[in-house]
């Protein structure tokens, strides 16, 4: 006759089919060293956020905007596109985890390019394309509130996101310009596809820069 496995091994079993249940569909960080900065190959200013379907994002003069005197301004629209007081975007994103750590290792953005700031062309404000962004209150902790460009490991989907984001004028509303991902690989480089947002532009290709 054989004898009924104890309560101990029983348990101890059932920790075992715990464990590889777990490992198995826990959502994990890719393996691999990443470097502080990455850029969308051979940018140039609009690459991304500058095709028709953008125009929404320029300033317009039946809007209700009205436009800057003397009297510097950030928010004051150019007449082109863009605003005062940003800079031009130039296709970096940066990790900076002693002013944002929230997203970990694994998280980059424009913002946090060294020595950015708040205040006139110190870029929290930033043009690209037709359209342009601020970080929102000059606040790095408040990233993900306001539109911003960003680089980002997303564990629940196992994919790596690449996210171009803008303001509309007057309204601010949040808008997704180019959005894409990557499946596989161990740090952010290679190729993204598009999966939705204004621009067109099929894939966007990031490497270390």
């Amino acid at each position: 006759m054989t004898d009924k496995p104890s309560e101990a091994v029983k348990r101890e079993k059932n920790d075992e089919i715990d464990a590889a249940l777990r490992n198995e569909y826990a959502p994990t960080n890719p393996p691999g060293a990443t470097g502080d900065t990455y850029k969308i190959a051979n940018y140039a200013d609009g690459l991304v956020g500058a095709s028709p379907e953008c125009d929404v994002l320029r300033p317009k003069y039946n809007s209700g905007i009205k436009y800057a005197g003397s009297t510097p301004n950030p928010e004051a629209p150019c007449f082109d596109r863009g605003i005062s007081g940003g800079i031009r975007w130039d296709g970096t994103f940066h990790r900076d985890l002693s002013r944002y750590s929230a997203g970990g290792d694994l998280f980059w953005s424009s913002y946090l390019k060294p020595g950015t700031a708040p205040g006139m062309k110190n870029g929290y404000w930033i043009n690209f394309g037709s359209g342009w962004s601020h970080l929102h209150n000059d606040n790095p902790a408040e990233i993900l509130t306001g539109a911003s460009q960003k680089l980002f490991y997303d564990a629940a989907a196992a994919k790596w996101t690449l996210v171009i984001q803008a303001p509309k004028f007057v309204t601010h509303e949040v808008v997704e310009v180019w959005a894409g991902t990557k499946t596989g690989g161990s740090d952010p480089a290679g190729t993204y596809t598009r999966d939705s947002g204004l621009d067109p532009v099929a894939t966007l290709t990031v490497e270390a820069a």
